[in-house]
Order: structure tokens, then sequence, then C-alpha cells
């Protein structure tokens, strides 16, 4: 932070209390805010870096795919020792009861195994049955994780399920879809599916053609070409975008695909899936089926080196949002999961018909929160999201490689680690107790990460398997550190008053409790925010207001 004199910090310190004191009073929020974005400016500017802003060690090694929690999960060697967490019971660290230790216990017994923890393969195909719908949730009787929230969940998904190969989970490259064919000469539904490329397709023929014609259009310049680019992907769709130079440090060193095996169906159709489905279900236990791997060659399979990605983030409904950990939660993040696919793969056409390779990518092929950081579109927080001055964690991210030269943007600071260093609300709020709380990131080392983690980056711990077992029980995807997040606002002036609490001594201790005072994300505690009804209304809320709060 550059020197600021007595007069501004005063002035500054004048204008964030006066912003606290008033800010729940909605006549006056259009006069505060200009007070509260003058204050934030003064005592913590947001700032622009030309490196990367956070520790890599020289030992940084690249992730490997198959390593993250999903895709984990379906190699057969996760299915032969019960899942384990890199802390057994963090009540010793947070003097707080462990509401995650017994997740394994308990997802065992949903599978009806007695007598140990469910294994990694275990957990994950009991969140896979539940959230495809093929296995009902233990909750499926309460408000919130009933058929109507689950049939709207599943339209939300239909997209990143059936054409975008379940991209969220990762993987890669591209996306692989089952489609069922129609016979032209009947109109017949064939009840055994095809192969074939899906929206996160690297296809790409009209390059070559653009190119033969000599139409391959010309900009005057690289920033010239960023500006444009970034025009087109918010218009495609995008809600903010960021361009950043390719950075091989975050390609996956092993790229990999589910390997998909038929699995008959009562309704008689043949599903390709990379778990048995049917001997699941019929208690004959887990079996998944693993992976093809394939080394992380760009020009093989997408037919150039890349030089710029383009980075962009769609905004998640904020009512959904507050529901979680209900279904209705689930449902604004696979509605966006299926968006970005759409938005990704009209970014990589518009690519290719000015005579540029293109590569739509989701989840796959590289870890996108470090390419966003680069891209200026944000910063790293403890719950390990891309934080964004709009809209906080709220969101999702995608990105196209190209090899069209564009300017990059550069990374910007503007206190979300301050912040997250005070306030330890997400990590408070996972029932799952998977988010660090210790007070600063740290550059992790091997001793100090579970399986999925990579080590040598300078980050909060996460336990993904944790998460993923909290995921398996509730039966529905958990957005816990988001919706509590004091940056999942709808109005940014809450950012600028959060700005201010973590430069100004007196009222650091109070960052936190702006959210609370102001009455917004309801109850941080995991078992409160369904005891006490809260969850319950948001979903009633959810469904009795038919315009969704925009940003």
């Amino acid at each position: 932070m550059g020197e600021i004199n007595r007069r501004n910090f005063l002035k500054a310190s004048m204008l964030g209390a006066a912003a606290a004191a008033v800010a729940s009073a909605s006549a006056v929020k259009g006069m505060v805010s200009p007070l509260v974005a003058d204050a934030a400016d003064i005592v913590a500017p947001v700032t622009e870096t030309s490196e990367f802003p956070y520790k890599v060690d020289a030992k940084y090694q690249r992730y490997n795919s198959l390593k993250n929690f999903f895709e984990k999960t379906l190699d057969p060697e996760a299915n032969k020792t019960p899942i384990k967490f890199h802390y057994d019971d963090v009540s010793k660290i947070t003097g707080k009861k462990d509401t995650g230790k017994d997740l394994p216990t308990l997802n065992a017994e949903r599978l009806g195994i007695k007598g140990r923890p469910a294994t990694l393969a275990e957990t994950g195909v009991l969140f896979y049955s539940q959230h495809i719908g093929a296995m009902l949730t233990q909750r499926h009787n309460e408000t919130g994780w009933t058929g109507l929230d689950e049939a709207l969940n599943a339209g939300a998904w239909a997209i990143d399920f059936d054409y975008s190969g379940f991209n969220a989970a990762g993987g890669g490259p591209g996306s692989v879809i089952t489609p069922y064919p129609i016979n032209p000469m009947t109109n017949e539904i064939a009840n055994e599916p095809v192969m074939v490329p899906g929206l996160y397709n690297w296809d790409n023929i009209d390059v070559e053609s653009v190119r033969q014609q000599g139409q391959q259009w010309k900009f005057k310049s690289k920033e010239e070409a960023s500006k444009m680019v970034k025009k087109a992907a918010c218009f495609l769709g995008a809600d903010l975008a960021g361009i950043a130079p390719y950075d091989e440090r975050w390609t996956y060193s092993t790229w990999g695909r589910k390997i998909p095996k038929p699995c008959k169906m009562p309704n008689g159709r043949t599903k390709l899936l990379p778990w048995d489905l049917p001997k699941m279900l019929s208690g004959g236990g887990v079996e998944v089926f693993g992976h093809a791997k394939f080394e992380p060659d760009w020009e093989k399979y997408a037919g150039f080196k890349p030089k710029s990605v383009i980075v962009f983030v769609i905004e998640e409904d904020y009512e959904a949002i507050r529901t979680s950990p209900s279904v209705i939660s689930s449902a604004t993040v696979g509605k966006i999961y299926s968006n970005i696919a759409e938005v990704a793969y009209k970014i990589a056409v518009f690519l290719r018909k000015l005579g540029y390779y293109a590569a739509a990518c989701g989840n796959d092929t590289g870890i996108s929160v470090p390419m966003a950081v680069q891209a200026g579109l944000g910063e790293a927080g403890r719950n390990g999201l891309l934080i964004t001055q709009k809209f906080g964690p709220r969101h999702r991210i995608a990105k196209v490689y190209t090899d069209l030269e564009l300017a990059p943007d550069k990374p910007r600071k503007f206190g979300v680690r301050e912040f997250c260093r005070l306030c330890k609300k997400c990590a408070d709020a996972c029932p799952a107790q998977a988010i660090s709380h210790e007070k600063d990131p740290k550059v992790l080392q091997p001793e100090d990460c579970e399986v999925a983690e990579n080590p040598y980056t300078e980050k909060w711990h996460l336990d993904s398997n944790r998460c993923g077992s909290f995921w398996a029980y509730n039966g529905s995807p958990c957005s816990n550190c988001v919706a509590v997040c004091s940056w999942n606002k709808v109005e940014t002036w809450n950012h600028d008053v959060a700005r201010i609490a973590t430069r100004i001594p007196l009222l650091q201790d109070a960052a936190r409790k702006f959210d609370e005072w102001f009455g917004y994300n309801g109850p941080v505690n995991p078992d409160e925010r369904l005891e006490s009804g809260y969850v319950q209304n948001m979903v009633k809320d959810f469904w009795n207001n038919p315009e969704s709060i925009k940003q």
C-alpha cells in the first residue's frame, strides 16, 4: 500500500465509519456508496502488478489432473482403502466441533457397508449417483431437496451433462458426449449411444479454410486485438473477461478422460458411464473403470501452440446460492457450467472465423484460478476460489486458448487476501471443515497437502476429500463457502467497506462482522443454517420471487 498522509487517513476513517453507520438504511445507500468508494481508494487502492502475485517455489511441478477429487474417485486404486483426511480431527486445531470427521462412515452406511468408512471411489460414486438423479438423496422429503428442486437441478446441469461431457469434473482434452442418434428414414431414436465431440471440441478445420483464402483478420496491434476479443467474449455471454499469457505452469502435467463402459438401464437403453451404476443400485458394490491418459500436447490434439488465453467468468444466481447447501444452490452452479460451455464454444468459433486456432476449455486441461488471476479478474481466496471484485466467488471460470497474440491484462489486488486473513467465515461455514483456519496462506510443502493438492504454491490448505465427503452425504454440491463470503454481494459498495476494514486497525476486528450486522448471507454455522430454518426460507423465497436479484 502506498503512503497516505494523516489528513487522508482521517478522512478515510471518517468516511468508512460514516458508511458503516448508515449502510443498513436503504434510503441513503445512493449517497453512501461514493463516500465508501472514495475512502476505499485512499486506504486500500486497487493495484496492478506485472508478476504473478503469489509465491511459486522453484520445486513446483505441474498438477496432474487425475489427482483432483472427481477424477481420483474413478480410479480403481481409490477403491481399495478407506478415504483418508489430511487431519483426522480438526477440532484440535479450531477448538470447535469437527462436523466432518464422521462423514466417511455415514456415507458407507448409505451404501449398506458396515464396520468401515467409505473408500474414495465409493464416496464419489455415491455423490455422482445422486447428482444425476439415479438415487434419491436422504433429504429428498425436505424443502430444498424435493422432486421440484431436483428437476430444476437436472435442467440446469443438462447442457454440461449432455453436450459438454460433464466437463465440470475436469479431465480433457476437450469433451466427448454420447447422444442417441435418430434414423432419418423412420424418425426412431436409438437405444445405443454414439460418442462424438461436445461443445468443448478442438475442431479447427475452419481455421485452415480461412487462411487458405487469405482471409485471416489482421489487428492493428495486440492491444486492439485484446480489446475486441474481450468485447466479443462479453457480447457472447461472459460477465467478465480478461487476457492471460499462456503459462505452461498451469497446464496439467497429465490429461485424461474417464473410460465409459456400457450399462444396461431398466428402460432398455444403454448408458455409457465411468462406473457400474446398475451394479451399485442393486447392492452389488462399487466398480469404477479408470481413465485413458494423454500427454499434454496442444499441437497434436488442437493443431497449434497457444500464445494467449481468454479467461472469462459468468455470475451465479445470488438467490440460489444463498440456499446452500440445498439442491437449488447446485442448480445455479449447473446452470453456469452449462452456460460457460456455450460461451466458450462461441468464442472459439469467433476466433476460428478470424483465422486463428482456438481450444475451448472449462475445468479441463489446466488450472483456471491462477490463469484468471493473471488475466486480472480477481484474487485467490481462502476457499481456493477466484474472488472477483464484482461477484466475489459467486461465478464459474472457463478459458479459450488461442494462437492469436494478445496483450495480456495485469493481476490486480483489491484487498481480498488481507480480508481473508481476518475473516475465516468460509472455514467456519464448511460442513466438512475442509478449509484451513490458519491466519496466513503459505507455500505448502508436501507434508501440508492431501493427495489432490499441489505443493510449492502459496495458498491456504484445502481438503477435497472432506469437501467431497459432504457432497456425497448431502446428495448435492455445497456452496456454503460462496454463500457466506463477504465478497458475495449484489452491491459493490459492501466490498469497498470490506477493503477499508482490513486497513484501519480499529476496524479490523469488525471486518467480518459487517455482513452479519447488515443481515447478509444468513447463519455461518453449517448446522444453524439448516436448523434455524434459514435455508428452507431462502428456498421458499427463491420459488416465490418471479424475478431474480441482479448485480
